[in-house]
């Protein structure tokens, strides 16, 4: 019963929130408020990056109280007196890039993996190919040469395309778990985006959410996977089955993270041994 499990990042927020507020309902699940982030709590979570599992029974549960407090045991309701314990040892998974010191040289393995999938991306329509592909390279090439107007780059795509949380946002996490993985500092561009996250409100909260966490370097298990297989030495088999879970993420979400991933491999092919050195 209760908290079963989690993401890293997830369950130490629990220990570092003074409150959390019941932020929005979905059929699958909830999102509870902790500060700047949203902890996803679900029966199935589906490995994300700040996520927790609780029984069906909890998650409905959590939909009763508009606040909680944690108690380093378990989640209390301040108005009602519900109780969401934790698991004596819950089980916790982590959300950190793999380390990827050399990349394979044939970015096009992914594009032949999406195609096997055959799963599309808000990015492989028309206005999504014809306007938003090409303002999100160049977005995404700022990032992997760290240029100077990399963070400009960046906010002037955040909120581009569809869904819940919007395409060009689910890209730029995909490119970031790449670049986070082949060691392409991110910090300064990461400082200035936060900030304006916080006021400019150019996106959900949930995607804005997930922004930060990439940023922060926390990425969800199908997607870490994924660029996992783009080491040299992984088989294609295991980049396509790496994709199709990812496939799994949203309507588009997952699709859109892989075309983030694209460009930033792409990106990185002539540039990823200065990175290095």
């Amino acid at each position: 019963m209760g908290i079963t499990g989690g993401s890293t990042v997830a369950l130490a927020l629990l220990d570092t929130a003074e409150g959390l507020r019941l932020h929005s309902q979905f059929a699958s699940g909830v999102n509870l408020r902790c500060a700047d982030h949203l902890v996803y709590v679900s029966p199935e979570p589906k490995g994300g990056a700040c996520a927790l599992q609780v029984d069906a029974g909890d998650v409905e549960l959590l939909r009763t109280c508009d606040e909680w407090r944690w108690t380093g045991q378990a989640l209390v309701g301040r108005h009602r007196n519900q109780v969401v314990e934790i698991d004596p040892a819950p089980v916790s998974y982590a959300v950190e890039p793999p380390v990827l010191p050399r990349l394979g040289e044939d970015p096009d393995r992914l594009a032949r993996a999406r195609a096997t999938v055959g799963a599309d991306s808000w990015f492989d329509t028309g206005i999504g190919r014809e306007v938003g592909l090409p303002r999100l390279r160049a977005a995404i090439r700022c990032l992997a040469t760290t240029a100077s107007d990399a963070p400009a780059q960046v906010r002037s795509v955040v909120g581009m395309g569809i869904g819940l949380t919007p395409s060009a946002d689910d890209a730029l996490v995909g490119a970031l778990c790449v670049l986070a993985a082949a060691g392409v500092p991110c910090t300064e561009t990461a400082q200035e985006v936060h900030a304006w996250l916080r006021a400019a409100g150019a996106t959900t909260d949930v995607s804005a959410s997930y922004l930060r966490l990439a940023f922060e370097g926390a990425f969800s298990v199908p997607l870490n996977r994924t660029v996992a297989c783009l080491a040299e030495d992984v088989p294609d088999t295991w980049l396509t089955d790496a994709v199709r879970g990812l496939s799994a993420l949203g309507a588009t979400s997952g699709m859109d993270a892989a075309v983030g991933v694209q460009l930033a491999w792409e990106s990185l092919v002539p540039t990823r041994t200065a990175h290095r050195s």
